[in-house]
């Protein structure tokens, strides 16, 4: 891994010098427009300087800021070998600010173990039996959202709360700090994540994240960053899914203001009632998402008896005093015409023609048609989660050491994030339900606007066009025959 300078005129010396190494277009992208804004807004470079500490002895120009931007934005270009890429930062704001970049080798990659096992090296997880409350690089990846939030002045009313398994080879027992487990009776070998999303007018943003193994159930890994949150404020909402179902964290939450709206499981009691009191008034009204066809629903009120903490189970009724209220949209389901979304069996019972749902909350001032449409946004996070494992890079690894994993995990996230926020911004509105990797993908086919990029044995420059003719022009024939073969 080989560090170059920033310096266009010196670079250009050194050509002329017979130093040059290499010469390569830089296509016009989204990525680099991102960077661009995060650096131009938020002075990104800065924030990862001020947060990664600097744990070598001896610094090098290798700076944490070089080495989590360089990783950003190569996922950002899906090039998770980036083995075909000299250079894999091309922001121009970003370049700019650190004042050097990195050079590669054509057979080795950022995210090979072999080029930042020496810089990551100080920064190994120490306990790696109990990674949940020990992960430097999620612990750091939360500070630097935390501080673009504050400065981007976000605030989001709508909160959703899911974790995801992140799998890996579950015949290779080397990834460290993985364990296995079973999801939908398949076995998987790897870790957990857990993510706090914020939904914003342009569509969410990832707010916090804490990651552990994959066996820990999604509620032990998550209930301590959910309780301490700084995001969920008096009068925000929280959607959860069935496993958060805790009444001590459910009366915990109440108790801030934090209204909350999630799945009964069937066997509950209070899914129970609610369904015998829903089917005995009979009052359904039509699913309000015209695409539910054959869905019903109602609003069963007063149901916090129904759901009580071990504490309160053992008083007598007259000794029950609760400090919160419950009540439920029941889902009726026409069996025949809803075939396919029958599937969670969990949350769904069923009689000869109907099955039912059951969705409560501590928020009794909105009806049944609010709770739903509250409710619907939940599944925006399965999807963040598809696309961040699919698309953005979240669960590919080039290591099985713990530290460098966690690592690619977090600029994976930030990526994502940076992306999000540069979609809020005026210039990056037309992106809004688009997404970076077509996006990035379109970027081949522009032809204004490229630059070239010189790389020398100290040195590397980005030229405009007409700069390169100029140069391209006053350079002798077989300077030219070299700068035409690189290209």
């Amino acid at each position: 891994m080989n560090i170059k300078k920033n310096d266009k005129e010196k670079a250009i010396e050194e050509l002329e010098e017979n130093k040059l190494e290499n010469v390569f277009n830089i296509i016009p992208n989204i990525s680099d427009k991102v960077l661009d804004h995060s650096e131009e807004d938020y002075n990104i470079t800065a924030i990862i300087e001020d947060i990664f500490e600097e744990k070598r002895k001896y610094k090098s120009e290798i700076s944490m800021s070089l080495l989590v931007l360089s990783g950003i934005q190569s996922r950002m270009k899906q090039q998770f070998s980036i083995s075909e890429v000299p250079l894999a930062l091309t922001s121009e704001k970003v370049i700019s600010s650190i004042g050097v970049n990195i050079s590669y080798d054509p057979n080795e990659g950022l995210l090979k173990e072999s080029n930042i096992r020496a810089m990551l090296g100080r920064y190994e997880q120490e306990d790696k039996t109990n990674i949940e409350f020990n992960n430097y690089f999620i612990k750091k990846t939360n500070e630097v959202i935390k501080t673009i939030i504050e400065i981007n002045g976000t605030e989001c009313n709508i909160h959703i709360l899911d974790c995801s398994i992140l799998d890996v080879n579950l015949d290779n027992p080397n990834y460290e700090g993985s364990t296995t487990t079973y999801k939908g009776g398949k076995k998987l070998r790897g870790y957990k994540i857990g993510m706090l999303r914020g939904v914003t007018p342009t569509g969410g943003i990832i707010e916090e994240v804490c990651m552990s193994t994959a066996k820990d159930h999604d509620f032990k890994m998550s209930k301590d960053m959910i309780i301490k949150s700084k995001y969920l404020k008096e009068g925000d909402y929280l959607l959860e899914d069935r496993g958060f179902l805790d009444i001590d964290l459910f009366k915990e939450l109440n108790g801030k203001g934090i209204y909350i709206i999630i799945p009964a499981k069937k066997n509950m009691e209070i899914f129970i009632e609610a369904v015998a009191a829903a089917t005995a008034e009979n009052n359904w009204i039509k699913h309000p998402n015209p695409k539910r066809k054959g869905q019903e629903i109602t609003l069963v009120k007063d149901l916090e008896s129904a759901w009580l903490s071990d504490d309160d189970k053992i008083k007598k009724p007259e000794n029950l005093k609760l400090d919160y209220k419950i009540n439920c949209c029941v889902i009726r389901f026409d069996k025949e015409k809803n075939k396919d979304v029958l599937t969670d069996e969990e949350i769904i019972a069923s009689d000869d023609k109907y099955a039912y749902a059951c969705i409560i909350t501590n928020n009794v001032n909105i009806d049944c048609k609010e709770i739903v449409r509250l409710y619907e946004m939940r599944p925006e996070i399965e999807e963040d989660f598809r696309q961040l494992k699919d698309f953005w890079g979240l669960n590919t690894y080039k290591s099985t050491k713990y530290n460098i994993i966690s690592f690619i995990i977090a600029v994976s996230l930030l990526r994502y994030n940076l992306y999000q926020f540069y979609k809020a911004s005026e210039e990056g509105r037309k992106y809004i339900g688009k997404s970076l990797i077509v996006e990035e993908r379109h970027g081949l086919y522009i032809v204004k606007n490229v630059r070239t990029a010189i790389v020398t044995e100290h040195y590397f420059g980005m030229l405009e066009q007409d700069e390169l003719l100029d140069l391209y022009a006053s350079l002798d024939k077989d300077k030219r025959a070299l700068i035409k073969k690189l290209l």
